[in-house]
Protein backbone atom coordinates (compact mmCIF):
# COMPACT_ATOMS: atom_id res chain seq x y z
CA UNK A 1 0.00 0.00 0.00
CA UNK A 2 1.34 3.42 -1.12
CA UNK A 3 2.02 6.24 1.50
CA UNK A 4 0.58 9.40 1.41
CA UNK A 5 3.55 10.98 -0.23
CA UNK A 6 3.78 8.49 -2.89
CA UNK A 7 0.13 9.09 -4.05
CA UNK A 8 -0.78 11.56 -7.43
CA UNK A 9 -1.87 14.84 -5.90
CA UNK A 10 -5.30 16.27 -7.70
CA UNK A 11 -4.50 18.41 -10.59
CA UNK A 12 -6.17 21.76 -11.06
CA UNK A 13 -8.38 20.16 -13.88
CA UNK A 14 -9.32 17.64 -11.56
CA UNK A 15 -10.31 20.04 -9.11
CA UNK A 16 -11.93 22.13 -11.56
CA UNK A 17 -14.08 18.74 -12.63
CA UNK A 18 -15.12 18.36 -9.07
CA UNK A 19 -16.37 22.31 -8.83
CA UNK A 20 -18.64 21.69 -11.87
CA UNK A 21 -20.09 18.04 -10.12
CA UNK A 22 -20.91 20.36 -7.01
CA UNK A 23 -21.87 23.06 -8.97
CA UNK A 24 -19.29 25.04 -6.39
CA UNK A 25 -17.70 28.18 -8.07
CA UNK A 26 -14.25 29.14 -6.38
CA UNK A 27 -12.06 31.99 -7.17
CA UNK A 28 -9.26 31.40 -9.47
CA UNK A 29 -6.63 32.92 -7.21
CA UNK A 30 -8.29 30.59 -4.42
CA UNK A 31 -7.77 27.22 -6.42
CA UNK A 32 -3.74 26.25 -5.65
CA UNK A 33 -4.95 26.65 -1.53
CA UNK A 34 -8.63 24.25 -2.05
CA UNK A 35 -6.30 22.26 -4.13
CA UNK A 36 -3.84 21.98 -1.06
CA UNK A 37 -6.94 21.22 1.33
CA UNK A 38 -8.58 18.92 -0.63
CA UNK A 39 -5.62 16.63 -0.93
CA UNK A 40 -4.54 16.80 2.63
CA UNK A 41 -8.42 15.77 3.21
CA UNK A 42 -8.34 13.04 1.22
CA UNK A 43 -4.64 11.69 2.05
CA UNK A 44 -6.12 9.27 4.94
CA UNK A 45 -8.81 8.16 2.72
CA UNK A 46 -5.94 7.28 0.03
CA UNK A 47 -4.36 4.86 2.68
CA UNK A 48 -7.06 2.94 3.10
CA UNK A 49 -7.22 -0.50 0.91
CA UNK A 50 -11.53 -0.67 0.57
CA UNK A 51 -11.34 -4.13 -0.25
CA UNK A 52 -10.34 -4.73 2.97
CA UNK A 53 -12.85 -3.27 4.93
CA UNK A 54 -16.17 -5.82 5.31
CA UNK A 55 -19.31 -3.40 4.11
CA UNK A 56 -22.02 -3.33 6.97
CA UNK A 57 -24.98 -2.81 4.73
CA UNK A 58 -25.94 -3.47 1.01
CA UNK A 59 -25.22 -0.33 -1.86
CA UNK A 60 -28.02 2.19 -1.38
CA UNK A 61 -29.77 1.54 -4.62
CA UNK A 62 -32.29 3.80 -6.16
CA UNK A 63 -34.65 3.98 -9.37
CA UNK A 64 -34.30 7.12 -11.43
CA UNK A 65 -37.43 6.78 -13.25
CA UNK A 66 -39.48 6.27 -9.84
CA UNK A 67 -43.28 7.24 -9.44
CA UNK A 68 -42.01 10.98 -8.86
CA UNK A 69 -40.84 11.35 -12.28
CA UNK A 70 -43.59 12.49 -15.39
CA UNK A 71 -47.01 13.05 -15.02
CA UNK A 72 -49.14 12.36 -11.92
CA UNK A 73 -51.73 9.42 -12.20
Amino acid sequence: MPDASETPQLTMDELRARMAAAGVTIPEHLLPMVRKLLDDALAPLRTVDSRTIRPLEPAVTFDANGPHVGGRS
